[in-house]
């Protein structure tokens, strides 16, 4: 059952696309536990950031890799890029 719909925006697509395979399944994961259990699960160790123009949230999909997104809506999210520190 999924609890949200994630939708990706072009510029993650692309950062996606370049990804190294193994990088690309790290996201994957995360992006599949975002789905279906949402962003309260405990390994995406998700954080919000107030902007002026609404909250962003970032999750983990591994202690360096980090996905940014928005609510659009209660069921939706959109994924907006990736980075890594």
């Amino acid at each position: 059952m999924v609890k949200f719909d994630l939708v990706f925006t072009a510029k993650l697509r692309k950062q996606l696309d370049e990804l190294p395979k193994k990088d690309r399944k790290q996201y994957d994961k995360a992006f599949e536990i975002l789905a279906k259990s949402g962003p309260a699960y405990r390994s995406l160790r998700t954080h919000r950031y107030r902007c002026k123009s609404g909250d962003v949230w970032s999750s983990s999909a591994s202690m360096a890799k980090r996905f940014y997104w928005r609510y659009t809506d209660k069921k939706n999210i959109i994924v907006m890029y990736i980075d890594s520190h």
